[in-house]
């Protein structure tokens, strides 16, 4: 069931509780959707360790960022 919540009136505690019991809420501003809270599916948190392995392994075969791309990156965020 998704129920749908202005800001301004959530009380966190209790729209975390409906949404460990199952439920999806929709976050309004003014009746604009804003934000969206649902359960986290299988609810695994990873160890340190198990979070290392899984970024080198998606690291494995990409080729380096270089300095120019980070620069490239950078002067685009600044528009």
């Amino acid at each position: 069931m998704t129920i749908t919540v202005n800001i301004t009136e959530a009380d966190l505690a209790d729209l975390l509780a409906r949404v460990e019991a199952g439920e999806e809420v929709i976050l309004a501003r003014d009746d604009v959707p804003v934000a969206r809270m649902m359960p986290v599916e299988g609810g695994k948190t990873l160890t340190k360790q198990e979070l290392y392995d899984t970024i080198l392994r998606e690291r494995t075969g990409r080729e380096p960022v270089t300095q120019a791309e980070i620069a490239e990156w950078k002067q685009i965020g600044r528009r």
